[in-house]
């Protein structure tokens, strides 16, 4: 075991691992943070509230801006899932959301995959 001094600090390293090594490793996970981050979209897009409640989606129609994200939150008793052709919640229990961010201009329907007669549509203009 060789032992190594870096500033002051004394970092006993076994075998053949060398300090380059760590480093390097060190850096490529916080380049993969920094990529899974950027890759989640953490842009100053708006965050659009729907509540669902009273088995519907209130508001059941909105105009969003591409970027913006829309989040889902079940205030029913009932669990609900939203489900829509480019996004799918899965179960949404009392009190918790699900949040999907919208890229791509276009009209997209959802509904509950639980109870299909509950419906709602996102409008997503361009940005200017």
């Amino acid at each position: 075991m060789q032992k190594i001094d870096i500033l002051s600090y004394s970092i006993n390293i076994p075998g053949s691992i060398n300090v380059l090594t760590i480093l390097l490793a060190v850096f490529f996970i916080a380049f993969l943070t920094a990529m899974a981050t950027s890759a989640q979209g953490n842009s100053n897009g708006k965050i659009i509230d729907i509540t669902i409640q009273t088995f519907a989606f209130n508001s059941q129609s909105v105009k969003i801006s591409a970027g913006d994200t829309v989040r889902w939150t079940t205030m029913d008793s009932a669990d609900q899932a939203v489900a829509g052709s480019i996004c799918k919640s899965g179960i949404i229990p009392r009190g918790q959301n699900y949040d999907f961010r919208f890229t791509e201009p276009g009209f997209y329907k959802y509904e509950c995959s639980i109870h299909p007669s509950m419906k709602g549509t996102v409008t997503v203009v361009a940005n200017k």
